[in-house]
């Protein structure tokens, strides 16, 4: 019996727009909401996802002061030890420095499009981050932070 060559199909073909949702090119990204809290519908604990969980991400790094994460002694930014100090154009230069460093180090796939460091009305020292991720199409956001 020869072998033949021909393939015949049975059925309709995968819709378009089927195909394009397996082969996303934004990977999904799930991990824990922070700070880690327990889901009230099922009890485990809550998650977040892509743009929220990068949000989430940047706002705890920004946040954390080096050594108080486990097994990791150089994460965060320690921002605490400017609150002393004389608010100039020095010291803002400094805390953007702190945090470029650690985003590029902990967070390389997000990119910082602008960075504002100010004293507000109240003397408190704000970080305004506007951010993009790398390798999406126009996923921009921005977070503010209050040390």
């Amino acid at each position: 019996m020869p072998i033949s060559d021909t393939v015949e199909r049975f059925g309709q073909g995968t819709p378009k727009e089927v195909l394009d949702a397996v082969t996303l090119k934004t990977p999904k990204l799930i991990g824990l909401n922070y700070p880690i809290e327990t889901n009230p519908t099922n009890g485990y604990f809550s998650k977040n996802t892509n743009l929220a969980l990068i949000k989430s991400n940047l706002s705890s790094l920004v946040r954390t002061e080096r050594g108080e994460r486990f097994m990791r002694p150089d994460y965060g930014c320690n921002l605490r030890r400017f609150l002393m100090e004389p608010m100039d154009s020095t010291l803002f230069s400094l805390i953007r420095e702190e945090i470029i460093v650690a985003i590029r180090k902990y967070l390389s796939t997000v990119s910082i499009t602008k960075l504002q460091v100010f004293e507000t009305t109240t003397n408190q020292l704000k970080v305004n981050l506007f951010c993009a991720v790398k390798d999406t199409v126009a996923t921009a956001f921005s977070i503010g932070v209050k040390v």
